[in-house]
């Protein structure tokens, strides 16, 4: 492998795999020396740090996306409530004053010839008829100018409660429905985020371990090349080789640790925290809890318990609830009504007296508005274009639900594999490297081809990092994929 290899494989690792090294880490019981890899996935434990589960649990917490998500129930609760009250009898309370304009009264003589009645009262002989004809003639009917009203109607549209309102209520309770498996999605995904940044963070520790190994064995490879240069045993070039081979080492240390910051400020807006994380999960321990069924047994479990899934198939529940709905609303209305009034003057008694008094009326109404119906009509149309919209909406995601199960039952086995790849590979890299030692000690290869070999080293031993951190972030997205909790 030549120098150039030799630092894309350093570099690139390390920009993947890097994280800052100025934390202090409580370091594992000791392993072999030659092992970086599971000194650094074991070195960079602290006991009582934050796990994986805590990471994702605070995230979740304090995440937008589920505050945005939950108010989509608030918003369910706040149509079924809007629902239900056409349902019930209507019913209206008025209280109100009202200045009457000032009218000409009449009397119960008024229209007639005055000379006339008054010759006829004067025929009357007895006194006390012609005192009480008189007074009539007189008399004229009061014109109040100020009422005091109040007013209780009570409503009931037989037409807007069972053929409007009922669907509407009934769409409204799916809507809760459909609200908390959207809520169900959201926390998956929000979960499976925070885990993955947890892990990347993770990697990031581990693969600056393997960066520093690098640099340790290169800084250790110069010192040997520049004492079998000064006895003669190697030539000048050999050095210039290694000196090179040691500077790459440094950049990729300080790559990794300009990816340490990233990644820990990445779990650290996850988390809503300043607080640089410390990792409390022992990352060279076996992964457990891996799901064991069969990819169609998994595929199954998502296509049942997938909330996303769960909550278009509701959706589609209640398009068809808010369909009748619609329809219902064109329809002609029919409606009873009753109301009691207790008015100061009441313009039904007459004459007017400066008196509160109370009448009720009950009546039943038809009516129909053109309008409402081709309006409705309208909003039917619209509803049955959002109905085959949400129909293919749940085709694609089933397929997507497809793709999803087989990327994350196969990502798993694959990763499981890697794990036993990567551990086999770093075996055989670290025994070909310990005999390319001693074979440019004896003097058998030149130091090109230790070089050769220590880079294979140091990308077995990235391998086996990735290989630990990839099988945990495959993990989650099995458990995704199938419906379940990161």
């Amino acid at each position: 492998m030549s120098i150039h290899r030799y630092t894309v494989v350093i570099g690139v690792a390390s920009i993947f795999l890097g994280l800052g090294g100025s934390q202090v880490h409580a370091q594992a019981p000791p392993v072999d020396e030659d092992d970086a890899a599971a000194k650094a996935l074991r070195s960079i434990y602290v006991p009582d740090g934050l796990t994986s589960d805590q990471a994702v649990q605070q995230i979740v917490l304090t995440s937008p996306d589920m505050r945005r998500t939950k108010a989509l129930l608030r918003d369910a609760k706040g149509g079924a409530l809007q629902a239900m009250s056409g349902l019930i009898p209507r019913l209206e309370l008025l209280a109100r004053y009202s200045k009457l304009s000032p009218v000409e009264t009449q009397g119960l003589t008024s229209g007639g010839d005055a000379g006339d009645i008054d010759a006829l009262i004067g025929q009357l002989q007895d006194p006390a008829a012609q005192t009480l004809w008189t007074g009539l003639t007189n008399f004229q009917f009061p014109a109040l100018t100020d009422q005091y009203a109040t007013d209780a109607t009570l409503i009931y549209s037989f037409t807007r409660s069972l053929a409007e309102a009922l669907p509407a209520y009934r769409a409204a309770k799916k809507s809760k429905v459909a609200a908390q498996y959207q809520i169900a999605a959201e926390l998956n995904n929000v979960a499976f985020d925070g885990r993955q940044a947890y892990y990347e963070y993770a990697r990031a520790e581990a693969g600056l371990g393997v960066a520093n190994f690098a640099l340790e064995a290169a800084v250790s490879q110069r010192k040997e090349t520049e004492a079998l240069v000064a006895a003669g045993s190697a030539a000048r070039v050999d050095l210039m080789r290694v000196l090179a081979q040691e500077e790459a080492a440094k950049v990729a240390v300080e790559q990794a640790k300009l990816g340490v910051q990233v990644s820990a400020r990445a779990l650290q807006a996850l988390m809503h925290t300043e607080e640089l994380p410390s990792l409390g999960e022992d990352l060279s321990e076996p992964v457990m809890g891996l799901p064991t069924e069969t990819e169609k047994t998994l595929r199954q479990r998502a296509f049942a318990n997938r909330p996303d899934l769960l909550a278009l198939r509701k959706y589609i529940e209640v398009t068809r609830h808010q369909l009748k709905s619609a329809k219902g609303s064109g329809a002609p209305d029919v409606l009873a009504r009753g109301s009691v009034q207790y008015s100061n003057p009441n313009l039904r008694v007459v004459p007017q007296q400066k008196q509160f008094e109370a009448t009720w009326e009950v009546g039943a109404v038809v009516r129909w508005a053109p309008n409402d119906t081709v309006a409705a009509l309208g909003r039917a149309r619209q509803l049955e274009a959002d109905l085959e919209r949400a129909y293919a909406d749940v085709d694609s995601l089933e397929i997507a639900v497809r793709v999803d199960v087989a990327q994350g039952y196969h990502g798993m086995l694959a990763a499981q594999s890697a794990i036993e790849s990567a551990r086999l590979g770093l075996t055989a890299s670290r025994e070909g490297y310990r005999v390319t030692r001693e074979q440019l000690q004896a003097g058998i290869v030149n130091t090109t081809t230790l070089l050769q070999a220590q880079s294979e080293l140091i990308r077995a031993q990235v391998d086996v990092v990735e290989s630990a951190i990839g099988l945990r972030i495959a993990k989650a997205t099995l458990l995704r994929a199938i419906g379940e909790t990161p």
